[in-house]
């Protein structure tokens, strides 16, 4: 008679980044960020970032608004 459709929540596999350190980045900067880009920068967009760890989609995406960001 009341037969309820409950939907069981959807179990999508979830494909999760490495997180890597600052060290580790700055090391394989050319093949994580993009060629020409200094180790240098790498420490310093994490250090005004505030962060010690990412993904290398994340790392990508500090050190891009790192380079682009207006000197005043």
């Amino acid at each position: 008679m009341g037969e309820s459709t409950k939907k069981a929540p959807s179990q999508e596999p979830t494909i999760q980044e490495t997180e890597y350190t600052v060290e580790e980045l700055a090391a394989a900067v050319e093949t994580v960020i993009g060629k020409g880009i200094m180790p240098e920068c790498v420490i310093a967009a994490f250090h005004v970032a505030g962060v010690e760890k990412a993904t290398k989609t994340e790392a990508k995406k500090i050190v891009t608004k790192y380079l682009t960001k207006e000197v005043k």
